[in-house]
């Protein structure tokens, strides 16, 4: 079957492609590592040894992400013993997430991956261009002046 070539009108599609093709292939990466943080969970994780213990609603602000999804990514990282969950003690309402050992173990193994992801993505820009930077200023420019304001409908 043949590929159909996107145009600027499925940009969304075509990132969507990148993210999956990098969580596809950070996956085989974190494997060899012994790192079974999913891949689109790691920021998450990050997020919660350096916050934590956090609510879900400091993580959403702090991530910029919405609560579904990051309720949606919680009991993958509960399920793994890398988080736990306790009443706040302040508010019984209120539910804090924290990092166990083990989360941290898999941090520190993620950590000493960063200068190869590093190097590896400074030569996907030599290939490619700079990808990080271009990617950053389209969402800094849609949230600027989303969509709807650029086009006459």
């Amino acid at each position: 079957m043949e590929l159909i070539e996107l145009n600027r009108t499925f940009l969304g599609r075509l990132s969507e492609q990148l993210s999956d093709l990098i969580e596809q292939q950070s996956a085989e990466v974190f494997k060899r590592a012994g790192i079974v943080i999913p891949v689109k969970s790691s920021s998450l994780l990050g997020a919660i040894a350096t916050l934590g213990p956090v609510s879900v609603a400091d993580l959403v602000r702090a991530l910029d992400r919405s609560h579904q999804l990051i309720q949606q990514k919680l009991p993958k990282l509960l399920t793994l013993g890398l988080v736990s969950r306790r009443p706040n003690p302040d508010d019984q309402r209120v539910i804090l997430i924290e990092i166990t050992d083990k989360g941290r173990e898999q941090l520190a193994l993620l950590d000493r991956l960063a200068s190869e992801f590093d190097r590896a993505y400074a030569e996907i820009e030599e290939d490619a261009g700079p990808v990080f930077d271009s990617i950053k200023r389209a969402i800094s420019a849609l949230k600027s002046r989303p969509l709807a304001d650029r086009m006459v409908v």
